[in-house]
């Protein structure tokens, strides 16, 4: 019977060591650290509504562009990887004219893409044979139809036909991944009405812009405070629910999804476009006990 006992508890040893060796301890985040780190970091994701706005803002490589349906274009929707979004931008032309500038950035879906390739350059061919028909139609704006400059990028299939394929190409890849906390500023305790004396440790960032719901916090409570913290935090969320759920349908979207978490005594709360990587990168700034 001795021995019976002397074996479970080795057993159990074992597996408590298992489980929890090399695991760490959540001691103390380096707030700084990762404060730093989170500034930097950028979605994993082509960003598609930065691009549009980088590529056209301001620019002499397009007309004046409106978004077009692939269906409209007898482009089978079906070719088109249903979870991603895309962008077909075409130039507005008045009856009977051509669209001399557009861009198209779209995933096919799997085992489609030649398929979407071979329909996606006809209709840039079919442009071209319909200038190419009209009695006032030149050389130059026939060169031109025909300088359409393709790309693969990241999965994507990229189109663009402008006034300057290659300096449209380098916006495009300059800037397909966003910083997940752009146009952001430091938040104070009572903007999310958490009492100072309520927290050992603070940081937090809320965006500056109207249009924008990121902002990322870790909070260390006071002793016996972590209640106090996690019910001004629930009133603050049902706040934003509040205002986004009638205002902007991707953000309220993104802060249905948000996450609040705790890592060690530090409570977390995320609101972005990828709250996994910056839970890691709060964890990763973690300095962990000898």
């Amino acid at each position: 019977m001795k021995k019976i006992v002397i074996l479970c508890f080795m057993v159990c040893s074992i597996l408590f060591l298992a489980l929890f060796s090399g695991c760490g301890v959540y001691d103390k985040i380096d707030l700084e650290k990762a404060s730093k780190e989170i500034a930097t970091l950028k979605t994993r994701v082509l960003d598609l509504t930065k691009i549009k706005e980088v590529i056209e803002k301001d620019s002499p490589n397009f007309g004046t562009l409106e978004d077009i349906e692939f269906d409209h274009l007898s482009i089978n929707s079906e070719y088109i990887l249903k979870e991603s979004e895309y962008l077909f931008r075409q130039e507005k032309t008045e009856v009977n004219s051509i669209p001399l500038t557009s861009y198209i950035i779209v995933k096919p879906a799997e085992d489609k893409k030649e398929l979407l390739e071979d329909q996606i350059e006809l209709y840039y061919k079919g442009l071209l044979e319909q200038y190419s028909e009209k009695e006032e139609a030149n050389e130059e704006t026939k060169e031109h139809l025909k300088n359409v400059m393709k790309k693969e990028f990241e999965g994507y299939l990229i189109y663009i036909l402008s006034n300057d394929n290659e300096n449209v190409w380098k916006k495009i890849e300059e800037n397909a991944h966003s910083l997940l906390f752009e146009n952001t500023k430091e938040a104070k305790m009572e903007d999310f009405g958490i009492r100072s004396n309520d927290a050992k440790e603070f940081k937090a960032v809320v965006s500056n812009q109207s249009s924008d719901v990121n902002f990322y916090l870790i909070v260390r409570p006071k002793n016996g405070k972590a209640d106090n913290i996690k019910k001004a935090m629930d009133q603050y969320m049902k706040d934003l629910d509040k205002k986004w759920s009638t205002y902007l349908p991707d953000e309220y979207e993104r802060l249905k999804n948000h996450m609040d978490t705790e890592v060690g005594s530090y409570l977390i709360y995320i609101v972005s476009k990828d709250n996994p990587l910056v839970l890691k990168t709060i964890k990763d700034a973690v300095v962990k006990g000898d």
